[in-house]
């Protein structure tokens, strides 16, 4: 098959209108894929990316099962990037009744269409580094590996390790042609002040703006590692073409910063003074002190990340202040 005729055929993306999605929709249309297809779901807006004359949106609830197994069957994609979750980790005990029965749900009832309708599709199961959560202590300040082993933290958690291991019994139960992957925090433009560095971006705007006289904050102590959602949806093409059926794989800079750096690195930017205040309010009940991907095993398929993390902080904070 030559690559035009691959780059025709049916790829689809669930969740493909959120955060990450509409950046790798973005990806894919600039290698040349001219057949995407996403699933959206809820009232948000559908992003810009989706007035694409190559991208075709469908309105789908994936936790009815008769309603996913009819929708792969008529679609019949050759390549399914699985995005679609409900990904809360802050609110995740608050909302964990909803969280465990849409993130379970919709994984189980697409594994069983592909099973039944399409089960020659490669299939990419995005689970999330939420899931080694509390690193045994004679790990501690180790880069993680792949064969860390699980400990989540926090109900989000639970159901991307629930996702990760359905995926990996249907692919020993069945054959289906699965990778998983388990990213680091990535971040860019388009995400929700839900998450730390949007947080930090919208109220130094609303700071600025007199909207707000001081900065909240949570923890600073942490060690995150932080990859620009450009390099990591890149990484996801690089394995939904390259990884090893059946094998799971981390992606992320390899690299930790203390969120202190983080928000000092994005303060430097501001235009006027600006306090920063504790709010117990942010802090989770269990948090994870040093938290950085060994990236190992996804370099060796040739990804690299690309973007400087000062770029990515500048495209944020410059993303708040067009906003209104």
């Amino acid at each position: 098959m030559d690559m035009s005729t691959a780059h025709s055929q049916a790829v689809l993306i669930t969740g493909g209108t959120g955060f990450a999605g509409q950046h790798l929709l973005r990806s894919l249309l600039n290698q040349g894929y001219s057949n995407l297809h996403t699933t959206h779901f809820g009232k948000h807006p559908l992003p810009a990316v989706c007035s694409d004359e190559h991208i075709h949106v469908h309105t789908l609830d994936l936790t009815e099962a008769a309603a996913v197994a009819a929708f792969i069957y008529e679609l019949r994609p050759t390549q399914i990037y699985h995005l679609a979750s409900f990904a809360a980790v802050g609110k995740s005990f608050e909302q964990a009744e909803a969280i465990l029965k849409n993130n379970i749900l919709l994984q189980l009832h697409l594994l069983n269409a592909v099973k039944m309708n399409t089960p020659e599709a490669r299939v990419l199961i995005i689970g999330s580094a939420e899931e080694y959560g509390r690193v045994p202590h004679h790990l501690h300040g180790q880069n993680i590996t792949e064969d860390f082993p699980l400990n989540p933290v926090n109900p989000y958690a639970v159901t991307k390790v629930t996702q990760d291991l359905l995926a990996q019994a249907f692919y020993f139960s069945y054959q289906l042609q699965i990778v998983r992957v388990r990213p680091f925090n990535h971040i860019g433009t388009g995400q929700t002040p839900d998450f730390v560095i949007p947080a930090f971006a919208s109220q130094i705007v609303a700071t600025e703006r007199g909207q707000q006289d001081k900065l909240l904050v949570g923890n600073l102590n942490s060690v995150r590692d932080f990859t620009d959602v450009s390099d990591m949806v890149r990484a996801y093409i690089r394995l939904m073409e390259k990884g090893k059926i059946g094998d799971v794989y981390n992606v992320g800079q390899g690299k930790g910063w203390k969120i202190s750096e983080i928000l000092e690195m994005l303060l430097a930017h501001s235009q006027r003074p600006i306090a920063v205040e504790l709010d117990p309010t942010r802090l989770r009940p269990s948090d994870i002190e040093y938290f950085v991907a060994d990236n190992t095993k996804v370099k060796q398929l040739g990804w690299e990340p690309q973007v400087p993390i000062e770029n990515t902080l500048g495209n944020i904070l410059s993303e708040w202040r067009t906003r209104v």
